[in-house]
């Protein structure tokens, strides 16, 4: 009975033996890819390949800016007094000499009376001086025939004395001394009148000053004044460019657009560059104009240079103080070979593509220039036709064969 157990043992394991070698089996065989799929999966990887292209490539900086007058201009007293008038107002437009506002200053009214009656006096009196003049020398020309004379008889027959003819010499001396006098007074009087003359013309002069008047053809920003405000003459210890002003002026038939190029954009900066301008408040409205004039000098906290862009503005539509994002289009290069940005790589051995050659994955080394609007410009180790994986992302390794997919892309 022992031996009929074992025996029973033994076949019983065998059998399950064999089942556990069936189960294996069948789960090795489902498991086991059919011929389909193993054809797929042994085919090479699609690639996206694209071609170079070229096109129009800049360095662009986007950076922020301000909006200013063409012109501004702050308008002061030259002369103390009353305003007796004020003639515009805020957002007023205005002609250059176009009269603002007057300063009453009677005192200097009659100041201008006084001098113009100096000027007067000062006049009648040259004329007396010349008059003057004249009758001495008519004197001396008398006085020297007369000693001609005396001398001519006494050195004929002596019917002249020495006593006479001393007298007649002395009296012809004394007329040119009295000459002198006259001529003296009278270049003192043309000197006095031209003093005088002076003096009317600079009340005159500080009278005009008395109209404040626009500078430029423009617009009235700020009016700081009243019809009976006294002003007072301006100094230079103002505070602030515009302290003590009665008005500010602003020409904004022209805008000019302030803003910074940094010290590393500088080299590429030229003017009549491209640029784009986005005011504040305009829903997104962009303004075309170009680079007009720049500092030629970095300020030396910032280390950026100050850039300005004219636009015009026949609609006054822009105003002074919005501010703006501007986009400058430097170093632009027409005709350049580029790729797409994804298809650059890089390494400690420099930028490189990846290319297709014999349907095998191979790696070129590529110099590279701007990157403009996602694209990088290649300027050597790419031809114009060699076709280039569309990313070196995710690219399989070197040597690997693919099949190249073409791609086009918008342009």
């Amino acid at each position: 009975m022992i031996f009929m157990s074992r025996t029973g043992i033994t076949v019983l394991m065998v059998v399950v033996g064999v089942g556990a070698g069936g189960i294996v089996a069948e789960r090795h065989l489902a498991a086991s890819p059919s011929p389909v799929n193993s054809t797929g999966a042994d085919s090479p990887p699609r690639v996206e390949v694209v071609r170079p292209r070229r096109v129009t490539v800049a360095q662009s900086l986007q950076t922020n800016a301000t909006l200013e007058a063409f012109e501004e201009a702050d308008l002061f007293a030259k002369v103390s007094g009353y305003l007796s008038d004020v003639r515009v107002d805020i957002g007023d437009h205005v002609k250059a000499g176009q009269v603002l506002a007057v300063i009453d200053v009677p005192e200097m009214e009659q100041e201008l009376a006084e001098a113009k009656a100096q000027l007067e006096s000062k006049r009648t009196s040259l004329e007396i001086a010349r008059r003057q003049l004249d009758h001495f020398r008519a004197t001396v020309k008398l006085q020297n025939e007369l000693l001609r004379r005396r001398e001519e008889l006494s050195a004929g027959e002596g019917w002249i004395s020495d006593r006479t003819l001393d007298e007649v010499g002395a009296n012809a001396e004394i007329a040119k001394a009295d000459l002198s006098v006259a001529e003296a007074n009278g270049a003192l009087a043309a000197d006095q009148i031209d003093v005088a003359a002076a003096t009317v013309e600079k009340i005159k002069t500080l009278l005009a000053y008395t109209q404040i008047v626009a500078p430029f053809d423009g617009v009235v920003a700020r009016r700081l004044v009243n019809r009976g405000d006294l002003v007072q003459a301006a100094t230079a210890t103002r505070t602030t460019p515009s302290e003590g002003s009665l008005f500010k002026v602003q020409r904004i038939d022209t805008i000019r657009v302030f803003c910074d190029v940094p010290e590393n954009d500088v080299p590429h900066l030229h003017i009549g560059d491209p640029a784009i301008v986005k005011p504040s408040g305009f829903d997104g409205k962009l303004f075309i104009g170009k680079v007009t004039r720049f500092s030629l000098r970095l300020d030396p906290e910032t280390r950026n240079m100050r850039t300005e862009i004219d636009l015009p503005n026949p609609d006054e539509r822009l105003y002074p103080g919005t501010y703006a994002d501007v986009s400058l289009e430097m170093n632009r290069r027409p005709d350049a070979l580029t790729v797409p940005a994804a298809a650059i790589g890089s390494d400690g051995d420099g930028n490189f593509v990846y290319t297709i050659t014999d349907n095998r994955i191979t790696r070129l080394a590529v110099k590279t220039g701007l990157t403009d609007n996602g694209r990088i410009q290649v300027t050597a180790g790419l031809s114009d036709e060699t076709p280039v994986v569309a990313s070196t992302q995710g690219a399989p390794p070197l040597r690997t064969a693919v099949q190249p997919q073409m791609v086009s892309e918008n342009p």
